[in-house]
């Protein structure tokens, strides 16, 4: 192999790397905002369970 071949072997698996290092940042991305999502509609969920049941305690113990 000459020196020249060599340089292009590294520039390819560079390349690689680069492209594959892309991809994962892209996958953690993509799981940080689906947990975001999940933590927003869980948050929402819990607000209107927690609204209903204080209502209901509060206009059943003012009968």
């Amino acid at each position: 192999m000459g020196e020249n071949e060599i340089k292009e072997l590294a520039k390819a698996i560079a390349e690689e790397l680069k492209f594959h290092q892309g991809c994962q940042l892209t996958k953690r991305n993509a799981v940080r905002a689906g947990l975001w999502l999940f933590g927003a509609v869980l948050l929402w969920i819990l607000k209107d369970v927690y609204l209903w049941i204080v209502t209901h305690i509060t206009f059943v113990g003012s009968r």
